[in-house]
């Protein structure tokens, strides 16, 4: 089977674990409703990424690229997301936050504080489960003064 061919998955975090479930967004770059020289610099900036997957391999470094999509809903984000993932035939991964912001809200933490623990590992989900561990610590310690 052709990569173009293959059913994509979204994977939604349960916890520890992954479940994939078919992905069928029908986003694509064409309908999106988008500035168009902002589209074609993504879309380079996609076809750059897919040619330097060797590259990253020789010198040793994880072969990711990342976005960081910000607005209120309804702007598009997820839409950008899925025509990304269609264009590339990239699998998506959905990371449930809302326990990092109810930790965020009972522990006193810096932002600088966040960003070098999601700083410390290439992997996403590693800097994920260690921003939780350094935030829990951070509310027991919390808990303790008070």
């Amino acid at each position: 089977m052709r990569l173009r061919d293959r059913a994509l998955k979204i994977f939604l975090n349960q916890g520890s674990s992954w479940k994939g479930i078919n992905h069928h967004h029908p986003a694509t770059f064409d309908t999106l409703a988008m500035d168009p020289s902002v589209k074609q610099a993504v879309i380079d900036d996609l076809d750059r990424f897919l040619k330097r997957k060797e590259y990253y391999r020789r010198i040793g470094k994880a072969w990711k690229r990342g976005y960081l999509l910000y607005g209120p809903p309804g702007t598009g984000k997820s839409s950008l997301v899925a025509a990304m993932a269609n264009y590339l035939r990239f699998n998506l991964y959905d990371l449930d936050l809302s326990g990092i912001r109810e930790l965020l809200s009972v522990v006193e933490v810096t932002p600088a504080e966040v960003s070098e623990m999601l700083l410390r590992s290439e992997d996403v989900d590693v800097a994920l489960r260690v921003l939780i561990e350094f935030l829990q610590q951070r509310r027991c310690k919390t808990n303790e003064v008070n």
